[in-house]
This record gives C-alpha cells, structure tokens and sequence, in this order.
C-alpha cells in the first residue's frame, strides 16, 4: 500500500480578533486563498473519501485531505465556518488531556511566548540565559550537538531559535527541568495559567458538533508528549488507550484514525496502534513522502503551502 506522492495538509493556528496571532497562524481570509489554491493544484477530498479510497488503495497521486491538530478553539471558531461554507470535511485529531483538569502545558507555554513578548526571540534569549545559567559549557557543548545534527532542517519555516528551543526542550532537558525553567518565566511575568487556558481549546460539545457536520475525529494520544518513542510500551499503551476511551465517549462513533504528537513515533507505537485496529495515521513532515504503512502517511505543514503560494506571486 504505497502511494509517492499523496499527502494531507497539516494545520494549526488561527488568529482573528479574539484569537491572537502567533508563530505560523493563518487568518481566515488566508485559509480561504490556501483552500482555493489546494483545490487549483489537487484533489481536495473529504476526510471519509480519503479514508476510504486509501484503504481501498485507489488514491490518486494527486487527492490530498485537510487535518487539524491539537483540538484548538481557534480552529472551531475561524477554520469550522469556512469549511462549511466549502462543504469540506477534515480530520481534527484531539489529545484528551485538554479537556481535563490538568491539561498538558504545551499550548499555554505557547500562548505565554506569543502574548507575554513582543517578539519570540527576546523569550527566547531569556530561555536560553536559564540554561546557560546551570552549566555554560554543557550549553555550548549540546549547541555543537544540534548544529551537527541539523535538528529539524525538515521544517524550513523554523528560526535556527526555534529548532534550538525545541531540540533543548525535546532532547537535552527533562520534564521536570524544562516546566521549572517555564514556570520561572512566566512568575516574573506575573501570567496567569488559569486565565489562559480558558480560550485555548474546544469543549467536548464542540468536539460533538464538528463530528456531528461529518468531520472526523482522531487520536492524538492523552497528554501530547513532544518524544512519544522516548516513553516506555505501557506508557505509550497509556497514552493512546485513555485518549481513544475518552474520545470514544465523547463523540460515540467508532475511533479509527491519528496523528503522531509531534511526528514522533516508534515501532512500538505503531504496533500499539495496529491492536487497536486503527486504521490511518499520520506523521507532520514531508520530509519522507513515500508512505512506509498506514500509520505513516506524510503531511505538508500549512507554514509550507503559504511560502509556496507567496513565491508564485513574486
């Protein structure tokens, strides 16, 4: 079951007038132009036809699909609308802890970065002071690391700060560490966690309603690790089996699709997910477009489709 050259559109970010902008957001009249444009150059398929086709293995080079990550609210407030104008139907793959009590502080870190500095790399310049703080030498050690690694080079919309950032909070810190240097910032900034969770992500009636209209709604583990390969087998059984019970729950419809957190994955992810019996999953990159199993089908980040838009109109 290979197919070179299909793929789906990964997306995030929205911003509007309540919604801030932020690294990578679309508004919404740039989502109605990136539509447009897919729909010049592909087969723009709903999620159900892609499922099916691809099972079927009767994809087209060109049929293409629409994802969405993260459950964002931005996304049931700005992308739902214009989908529905379309009458095009996507995948929203959801992590479960953001309907919790204690979600995951992925998205508030993000948020604090975007509304708490008026430009990324000056909280970048305060992160990286906090590590260079506990052990000079080992900082500039692991940064030869990274430069030697080209860490992320995939994703070209990335600063070389961002992919230092990220290769710091994903490969050299633990947990512990990198959530002690987060709340440290944000306590000199006096931001408020509470507060900012509130318009962060959808509400299970939400989720209801975007499966209701035909949309379809995947895994994305629980608490959205950043390295799901580093996690032991029952952790990551952990992950995966609390997310597909609370979705399960909430949309009752049968769960038989995700995406990797992260395009972070292991075999024994895979094979996690192949006794669940899911049927599709998808990685976050392009960066191998031949799609090795169903579980590991390439997406193109929407960063990606908006710089070659832009460059056919230079």
């Amino acid at each position: 079951m290979i197919h070179k050259i299909t793929h789906s559109v990964m997306f995030h970010h929205f911003h509007n007038g309540q919604h801030l902008p932020s690294q990578g957001s679309l508004s919404g009249s740039d989502f109605i132009k990136m539509i447009n444009w897919l729909g010049e150059k592909y087969n723009l398929l709903d999620a159900n036809t892609y499922q099916e086709k691809f099972l079927n293995q009767t994809l087209q080079d060109k049929d293409i699909c629409l994802t969405f990550d993260d459950a964002l609210k931005c996304q049931f407030d700005i992308a739902v609308p214009i989908l529905e104008r379309y009458g095009i139907k996507a995948f929203f793959f959801v992590y479960s802890s953001a309907f919790s009590e204690h979600p995951d502080l992925l998205e508030v870190y993000r948020y604090f970065r975007t509304s708490f500095y008026d430009d990324i790399d000056k909280f970048y310049d305060d992160f990286f002071s906090c590590i260079k703080k506990r052990d000079l030498k080992e900082f500039s050690n692991e940064y030869l690391k990274f430069t030697n690694l080209k860490y992320l080079s995939n994703f070209p919309f990335y600063s070389n700060n961002d992919r230092w950032f990220r290769y710091l909070r994903d490969q050299y810190l633990d947990n512990k560490d990198y959530h002690e240097i987060m709340n440290s910032l944000m306590l000199k900034k006096s931001f408020n966690i509470t507060l900012a969770k509130k318009n962060l992500w959808m509400t299970e009636k939400d989720l209801i309603k975007i499966s209701n209209k035909g949309h379809i709604i995947g895994l994305h583990s629980y608490s959205h690790p950043t390295k799901m390969s580093k996690l032991n087998n029952s952790a990551q059984k952990m992950e995966y089996q609390k997310n597909f019970d609370h979705l399960t729950k909430v949309v009752k419809k049968p769960i038989t699709t995700m995406a990797h957190p992260c395009g972070d994955y292991s075999k024994e992810t895979l094979n996690i997910l192949n006794a669940m019996n899911i049927e599709i999953g998808f990685r976050s990159s392009m960066s191998i477009k031949k799609i090795c199993s169903k579980l590991e089908i390439p997406r193109e980040d929407n960063a990606n489709v908006l710089r070659e838009m832009r460059n056919e109109h230079i």
